[in-house]
């Protein structure tokens, strides 16, 4: 089956969420690499379970407990069938990608990674693909071995070759790259790790969703997936292991289901994979998983890939048309996603912009800090595809960043309090003042929407502070973006200068300092400071993640202004 035979638009009908509007706007899905949409067979398929089948599973003589296990049990078949694993032995469910590697480096890393031994990975894995593997490494004292990759995001087989020595145990590395849709070279990968008696885990969390599987042609000895990315349920997924090899490690958890025998001082286990699957299951997620499966074959994965293909090719083209636009990613072999940056804008920056006309996009590191430290950045736009997204919903993105890249050419001459900087407010007005002035500004405004573009804008005529500045004893923690916040006291009164490399978080930090700079510290610690901010309607304005930062710049505010009051 080809491309041409298959119907976005029947397709897209299979998809409810796709039928509402966000902020008046059609919702254009661009973050499936985050998580995929689900269709509705998914939907019902949970609703039914509930409604009509649930029971526990391996437990009961009844009637639903035994459809309810065979339903269970269907499901691990299903999955052996579609990545083509020889059995459904091999099958470990698990809540997803991550439990999946951890379960590995648990069971795995406690009985074959021993003090001196190596692990191989490199620098561009999900937190998920390395952290497990620092702690291990950490455990067993042996030395975790991360490989840098070429700025356009691939890794050289030859150099990957060059770090495995005899002491190396284990290659742990991403089927394809979640930051970047780099489809790695894994089949001559693990063909040289085998070569020289290394186990290869890969994680699959990427994989499944784009590309047809097949175990027995991959060979690799561990693959991690999760059904979300993979318009099935939350909170499960899989782990594919070798026979030979689950055979041989220890179970994981301890509790029901797997044991054989249970006696006062010792017991002994199931066979597997029922051995690692302690405690009831989440077994409606995994049914429903198993109705995604359906769903993706209906299509089949090859024209999946060959739609992904072309949407991807386009989305490039398109992308190369747009000023200051940098691809970050350009590999040859690539799954669906578009990383990139836009120079002078903030990732979180662009984000917000594109969610105000309904676009949906992923900003930031990408659970891939490493990747963002070695290629210099804070991080990327990261436009994903799923099944369901169309040239229609390039051409939304394209569009909104052109318009967002032509506004921010032109600015306010003014803004602020009496048409003044925040960064110079004058004559020392009290906090109340300055609040009550804040509050004539925000009411010149219609919406929400208007409200949150004054605020960016206070961070736009924030004044930026010396690099020197930019330390960490002056940032701030706990932030989406970097913050950095210095005090000065003269003559009694305390003053600010601060900065973001997020333009709404410059805004936050903005409206802060236009309250409290060149106050008195007491007035500022008896002033309460989240009341007030609330007064004003900023926690409104913002998401519920950039409150936990909004509320780790007043703690600092409030320690500043105690530490001016004792000296």
């Amino acid at each position: 089956m080809s491309h041409s035979s298959v119907s976005d638009t029947q397709i897209r009908s299979c998809f409810p969420t796709l039928k509402q509007k966000v902020y008046g706007q059609p919702l254009v899905y661009l973050d499936s690499a985050a998580s995929s949409l689900k269709p509705e067979c998914v939907i019902d398929c949970l609703s039914n379970y509930y409604a009509n089948e649930h029971s526990n599973v391996h437990r009961g003589v009844h009637y639903l407990s035994q459809r309810a296990t065979e339903r269970y049990e269907a499901a691990r078949q299903r999955v052996a069938q579609f990545i083509g694993a020889s059995s459904d032995r091999s099958i470990v469910f698990t809540r997803g990608t991550t439990e999946s590697i951890n379960l590995v480096a648990s069971t795995f890393g406690s009985t074959y990674i021993q003090s001196g031994d190596e692990i191989l990975t490199t620098v561009m894995e999900h937190h998920s693909n390395l952290v497990p593997w620092q702690q291990l490494a950490q455990q067993q004292g042996a030395q975790l071995r991360v490989l840098d990759v070429s700025m356009k995001g691939t890794i050289s087989v030859d150099a990957l070759v060059r770090q495995m020595n005899k002491r190396t145990r284990l290659l742990a590395i991403g089927h394809v790259s979640n930051s970047l849709g780099t489809l790695h070279p894994v089949e001559e990968i693990i063909q040289e790790a085998h070569k020289r008696d290394i186990v290869v885990l890969l994680d699959g969390a990427q994989g499944l969703p784009h590309l047809p599987l097949d175990m027995h042609k991959l060979d690799c000895d561990f693959y991690c997936a999760s059904s979300h990315k993979a318009y099935g349920p939350t909170g499960v997924g899989f782990l594919y292991g070798k026979e030979e090899i689950l055979e041989d490690l220890p179970p994981w958890h301890g509790g029901g289901d797997m044991i054989d025998q249970v006696h006062r001082m010792y017991s002994t286990w199931a066979e597997v994979p029922h051995k690692f699957e302690a405690g009831t299951p989440n077994i409606a997620g995994i049914i429903g998983m198993s109705a995604a499966i359906d769903f993706m074959d209906s299509i089949g994965m090859d024209v999946l890939r060959e739609k992904e293909q072309i949407l991807l090719e386009y989305a490039h083209q398109q992308a190369k048309t747009i000023c200051d636009l940098t691809i970050v990613g350009s590999a040859s072999e690539k799954v669906g996603v578009l990383s990139f940056t836009l120079e002078g804008h903030h990732p979180y920056d662009i984000g917000y912009a594109l969610d105000q006309a309904g676009i949906a996009v992923r900003t930031g590191h990408h659970c891939t800090m490493p990747l963002m430290d070695y290629f210099g950045i804070p991080g990327t736009i990261r436009a994903s595809f799923g099944a369901y997204n169309t040239k229609d919903d390039i051409d939304a993105l394209v569009s909104r960043l052109k318009e967002i890249v032509t506004t921010s050419s032109t600015k306010r001459n003014t803004i602020g309090t009496n048409g003044q900087t925040v960064s110079h407010v004058a004559d020392h007005p009290t906090i109340e003042i300055r609040k009550a002035s804040l509050l004539e500004d925000l009411d010149l405004f219609d919406d929400a929407d208007d409200r949150r573009e004054y605020i960016i804008e206070l961070g736009e005529n924030l004044e930026s502070i010396d690099s020197s500045l930019k330390t960490e004893t002056n940032r701030i923690h706990g932030c989406l973006a970097m913050v950095w916040l210095h005090s000065t006291v003269h003559d009694g009164r305390i003053y600010f200068k601060a900065d973001s490399d997020a333009l709404i978080t410059r805004g936050m930090i903005a409206l802060l300092i236009q309250l409290m700079d060149g106050q008195l510290p007491r007035d500022i610690l008896n002033t309460d400071l989240f009341a007030l901010i609330d007064e004003i309607g900023l926690p409104e304005l913002i998401t519920a993640r950039r409150k936990n930062g909004l509320n780790r710049m007043i703690e600092r505010i409030q320690k500043e202004a105690s530490l001016s009051e004792i000296s």
